[in-house]
């Protein structure tokens, strides 16, 4: 009898630990754009939501040698995008200041900004263009 309560107690922390990594990336790759000299992308966090189709991505400018945590204030925040590539449309999913955020609720229903590369530069770009590679994954 014990061990069904011990079992049904950690049911929800399984839950929320599962939700809390696929909103998470469990790594951090930053890497440069091709053309680009300090704007950096995270190929890590970088994939295509499986039921709208668009594509998470975050960018921040500074060094690459992360994680971002240990990256000083002035280094400017990580922006967080989701990406509309057939209609070069972008979506601002906030700021994160210290590599933990996660998405929004109702993230999909943000506007739609047009010009991708004016808001992501290059790496907006390269990120589009190797969309069929990226991880497909259902995000929250």
């Amino acid at each position: 009898m014990t061990r069904l309560v011990v079992c049904l107690l950690s049911l929800p922390v399984l839950a929320f630990s599962a939700l809390a990594f696929s909103t998470t990336a469990t790594a951090e790759t930053w890497k440069l754009a091709p053309g680009e000299t300090k704007t950096y992308y995270d190929v890590d966090f970088t994939r295509v939501d499986q039921s709208s189709g668009l594509i998470v991505t975050r960018i921040a400018e500074g060094k690459a040698n992360g994680p971002y945590r240990s990256w000083p204030a002035s280094k400017g925040p990580i922006l967080v995008f989701a990406l509309d590539c057939g209609a070069d449309k972008w979506m601002d999913l906030g700021m994160d200041f210290d590599g933990t955020k996660g998405l929004p609720k109702g993230w999909r229903k943000e506007a739609k900004i047009e010009d991708i590369s004016g808001a992501l530069g290059k790496a907006g770009k390269l990120v589009c263009e190797t969309k069929d590679t990226l991880p497909k994954v259902e995000l929250p």
